[in-house]
């Protein structure tokens, strides 16, 4: 951020641990409220998006013994894909602070080299097997 937009905004941007940022205001007050006020760093809610994403394929990969390679490629056999639909499934499934989920499904596709329409129907496949394995 450049000095002029610190001063003509009235904050500074302070570095954190894990690469985050904090915004304070230069005094450490908000104006006309003589209170210190400071933001959530950017990760206070855990890593976000494509972090995210990485540690649920990392997370996946070692349960289902298969590489991330393997599971992001175009390969169908059974085991990838059931490992798959698991990533999928808990990337929809992750909910921010309001219970909303986190990510949509163009955004998961995206991540995973594939249509939304696939994600829903990995996320619902799965769903389903979880509830056999249950009952």
């Amino acid at each position: 951020m450049g000095e002029a937009r610190q001063a003509h905004q009235g904050f500074r941007a302070d570095g954190i641990e894990g690469g985050g940022a904090m915004l304070t205001y230069q005094n450490g007050s908000v104006p006309g409220l003589g209170m210190p006020i400071k933001c959530l760093p950017r990760d206070a809610l855990g890593p976000t998006g494509k972090a995210y994403f990485r540690q649920t394929v990392a997370a996946v990969c070692a349960e289902h013994e298969v590489s991330p390679s393997d599971v992001l490629g175009p390969l169908r056999l059974r085991h990838l894909v059931h490992a798959r639909q698991d990533i999928a499934w808990r990337m929809r499934k992750a909910v921010d602070a309001t219970g909303k989920p986190r990510f949509s499904l163009p955004q998961i596709g995206a991540w995973m080299g594939r249509d939304h329409t696939t994600i829903l129907h990995s996320v619902r496949a799965h769903e389903a097997r979880i509830g056999r394995a249950k009952a």
